[in-house]
């Protein structure tokens, strides 16, 4: 299981670093448990979602708001159906100009069919919405 796992994980960062958003988006399943905690009612693209359409509208909502700088997985932890990504993202709000300048750990979990069940984003949310702020 944890080959399978670390295959998802490998394969959903390298959809989204070549711009894959239909890609990326089929590695969830049906029904998934995902959040991006921070202030909701500022940043559009955070808050959690609960299927593949709503991950789906993420990746448009995200690229809308963010020109994306840099998004380096330093490394990634895998234990059976569970892992962890570690690492910093760089990235500029369209709106503001503002540059965003996070670490980040992204916790995962991946069912039998090797489609992700459970995505938790931890970043600097007081910065991002912070940026977000004229």
């Amino acid at each position: 299981m944890s080959e399978r796992t670390r295959s998802t994980i490998t394969e959903l960062f390298r959809r989204v670093s070549t711009g894959d958003a239909d890609g990326a988006t089929e590695l969830f399943a049906d029904t998934v448990a995902w959040d991006i905690p921070g202030a909701t009612e500022l940043v559009p693209w955070i808050g959690p979602r609960r299927n593949r359409a709503e991950v789906r509208e993420f990746y448009d909502l995200l690229d809308k708001g963010l020109a994306k700088g840099r998004f380096d997985v330093e490394r990634v932890l895998v234990d059976g159906p569970h892992a962890v990504a570690i690492g910093r993202l760089l990235s500029t709000i369209r709106n503001t100009g503002k540059v965003i300048d996070s670490a980040f750990t992204i916790e995962f979990e991946v069912n039998d069919d090797g489609l992700i069940t459970k995505y938790l984003l931890l970043e600097d949310s007081w910065h991002v919405a912070n940026a977000v702020l004229p």
